[in-house]
């Protein structure tokens, strides 16, 4: 499909390297653990799962989903942890209809986009998608949607904080607001995972909450959340399994991974690119300790990496490495702020067997601050 106007195309064939990227990311994993076993060596007993397990964070809606739980949390930071925990509401999940009612595809059509908590309006991004604005004529009709900074209103969000708990401001947008998360699938009738990051804001009347969220035509399966270390504010991604057939009879699996890594200094701690490196290892860490069965299995990682110097920054060399049949990662604006600043915040990774990877910037931000990346696999 030509590029569009205003719109930035990388492309890469990929094929045949599912295992030497499997082999990888287990030896990646296995130094990450070895370090973090290290580090906790001679400190105070972990706590009782049981007290983990009623986090309201660690709840879920309904509450018969079964979701994986992966922590990177040292026992040094499990108690500040917790307190961003009790302060969000329960996961939502509603995994959506079976994929075999899905029409065979030869091509799977990811959008990975910060929403910026209801300013980017996702309704219009859908329709836009369903009339092929960005397909050269073509509708895209089914896809997978990688959103951050989704936000959620509810009253199963705790109410009546104390003032020790992490609570971060509130983002509110300027010029009107986009429903919440819940609205993708009771009213879209979308596939959702959402994950809560952290509360947005302290008030007690219209309580929200904010963080990634999975919403898909495809049904979700094998869903996880993984908790990242904290540097400055509480970080989780969501994952989850979408499937179908080619047009061939050939199965496909998708494992895609919804990531917002953190904006902290750590001026103490090698600044923000390590603490965006420490956080980019404990991501493939997790994926491979919570990988389901790996056969037709290909890894989708994209989100806003908050990677203020682009592309050159650790996390993303790193994730490059782990994730190597994407496309380079782009030298392109996505992110457009205050006073003129803009940077390459938003990037999507690629690991296992693809016959060809294409990634663009979409020529508008649809009210939020950053602009979505589409990426298309081909089968």
């Amino acid at each position: 499909m030509p590029p569009l106007s205003g719109t930035t195309v990388t492309r890469r064939a990929a094929g045949g390297s599912r295992r030497a990227g499997r082999t990888r990311i287990a030896a990646v994993a296995t130094s990450v653990l070895a370090i973090v076993t290290a580090a906790c060596a001679g400190l105070p007993p972990a706590p009782d799962p049981s007290h983990l397990a009623a986090l309201p964070c660690r709840q879920s809606v309904p509450k018969a989903a079964s979701i994986s739980w992966w922590s990177a949390a040292s026992r040094r930071d499990r108690d500040d942890l917790a307190r961003w925990c009790e302060t969000v509401g329960p996961v939502l999940f509603e995994p959506g209809l079976a994929s075999q009612h899905a029409p065979p595809t030869d091509t799977l059509f990811v959008v990975s986009w910060n929403v910026h908590v209801g300013s980017g309006d996702v309704d219009m991004l859908i329709r836009s998608l369903r009339a092929g604005e960005f397909t050269a004529g073509t509708r895209v009709d089914n896809f997978v949607l990688l959103l951050q900074e989704a936000y959620r209103r509810d009253d199963a969000i705790p109410a009546r904080l104390q003032s020790e708990y992490a609570v971060p401001s509130r983002i509110a947008a300027r010029r009107g607001r986009g429903p919440d998360v819940s609205h993708l699938w009771r009213d879209a009738g979308l596939a959702l995972l959402y994950a809560p990051s952290m509360r947005n804001g302290f008030t007690d009347r219209d309580r929200e909450d904010r963080g990634n969220a999975i919403a898909s035509t495809f049904a979700l399966g094998q869903p996880a959340v993984l908790e990242l270390p904290l540097e400055h504010q509480r970080r989780v991604a969501a994952v989850a399994v979408v499937q179908g057939r080619t047009t061939r009879g050939e199965p496909w699996r998708v494992r895609v991974a919804d990531v917002h890594l953190d904006t902290a200094l750590a001026l103490m701690r090698g600044g923000p690119s390590a603490a965006r490196r420490r956080q980019a290892e404990a991501l493939v860490a997790a994926l491979a300790a919570t990988a389901p069965d790996t056969d037709h299995l290909t890894t989708i990682v994209a989100g806003d990496f908050n990677t203020v110097f682009g592309s050159r920054e650790p996390a993303i060399a790193y994730l490059r490495a782990a994730f190597p049949d994407g496309p380079a990662p782009p030298d392109v604006t996505t992110f457009s702020g205050p006073l003129g600043f803009h940077a390459t915040l938003d990037h999507v990774f690629v690991g296992g067997r693809v016959k060809s990877v294409e990634v663009r910037r979409l020529p508008s931000r649809f009210g939020s601050d950053h602009y979505p990346l589409l990426a298309t696999i081909s089968f």
